[in-house]
């Protein structure tokens, strides 16, 4: 049976942040904000508006300029950490502990009702207004309205898992296409194609996966426990498992246009050549030390790419991290 680990991209990076203390770099990035030991950034997305990234104790950074500069953003809706975000033109969504959903218009921060109390996790929205969050114990909420209001989606886990739990379910991605895509414990990957009225699972195995990523070529990356990394070509409704250079925990994952890849996680980083065909162990920072647990970009291409984790760090990446030449490093 799979080895059960904790509430990752939430208690899984809560608790690796108590295990591991510092912070991770790679191939010499920037450090574009910086906290003091204790902070933890848990997720960031990009819009129209520049960036937010969100963290324990309920902390959020703003950037206006693409994601160049940081600065706190005051909320007074919780204190309780928030561990996912999503970002539309439109309106930005964070969820975390105890079933905490924030919806912010433009207006500030507010608090909306999730109709749960277990932790959300992870949280994604599409320009429609279709939203879903996840997150402890197989919990899966979804939203119609921009995150205004939420109702349970509720499946036979022990049927689907083929055993009593109930999987933990660490990310989600929703397309404009209505597809929604979410991965878990069990190497579980749950997909609907039509906006929640029908779910399949369409993969499952032995490592939990923590990260979760589909661009909008429908080519898509899923990372997680011992250095598992799949990858979809068909917008996640199949998915193929990838060589990887390492076996540690891997958290985060963004993929270009181009389909080159970045990859978070404890104490690693790495870059992926087109398809994931090579690998590079980056290097820097503090890499070695500690832990990020989400990647993001303003743009498809990559114009600018940032990862958030631990001591409350923002770290900033030149486009070139993942370009041609890095395709002839092999791990």
């Amino acid at each position: 049976m799979p080895r059960r680990r904790g509430l990752a991209r939430g208690c899984a990076t809560l608790l690796l942040a108590t295990l591991c203390g510092a912070a991770a770099g790679a191939a010499e990035p920037a450090v574009l904000h910086q906290g003091i030991a204790h902070d933890a950034l848990y997720d960031v997305c990009f819009d129209a508006r520049g960036a937010v990234a969100v963290g324990a104790a309920g902390v959020v950074l703003a950037s206006r300029d693409a994601g160049a500069s940081w600065q706190p953003q005051p909320q007074e809706a919780t204190a309780l950490a928030l561990l996912g975000v999503a970002c539309t033109d439109q309106r930005r969504l964070a969820v975390g502990q105890a079933g905490i959903v924030l919806v912010d218009d433009g207006n500030g921060w507010r608090k909306v009702e999730s109709g749960t109390e277990q932790r959300l996790l992870a949280v994604a929205m599409n320009d429609t207004g279709l939203a879903v969050a996840v997150g402890g114990f197989g919990a899966v909420m979804l939203s119609r309205d921009r995150g205004e209001s939420w109702e349970p989606v509720a499946f036979d886990w022990p049927a689907l898992v083929e055993d009593f739990a109930e999987p933990h379910l660490y990310d989600v991605a929703v397309a404009e296409d209505g597809a929604i895509t979410l991965v878990g414990e069990f190497e579980m990957v749950m997909r609907s194609p039509d906006g929640g009225a029908t779910w399949a699972r369409v993969h499952k195995g032995d490592a939990s996966l923590f990260g979760l990523h589909i661009g909008p070529s429908g080519v898509g990356y899923a990372v997680g426990q011992e250095g598992r990394i799949l990858r979809s070509a068909d917008g996640g409704a199949s998915w193929e498992a990838l060589a990887a250079p390492v076996d540690a925990p891997l958290l985060g994952v963004w993929a270009s246009a181009d389909d080159r890849v970045l990859v978070s996680g404890m104490r690693t980083m790495l870059a992926g050549g087109a398809g994931g065909a090579s690998w590079r162990r980056l290097e820097g920072a503090d890499i070695a030390t500690g832990w990020y647990s989400a990647v993001a970009s303003a743009t498809a291409e990559g114009q600018r790419i940032v990862s958030v984790g631990n001591a409350g760090r923002v770290l900033g990446f030149a486009p070139t991290v993942t370009t041609e030449e890095d395709d002839n490093h092999q791990p």
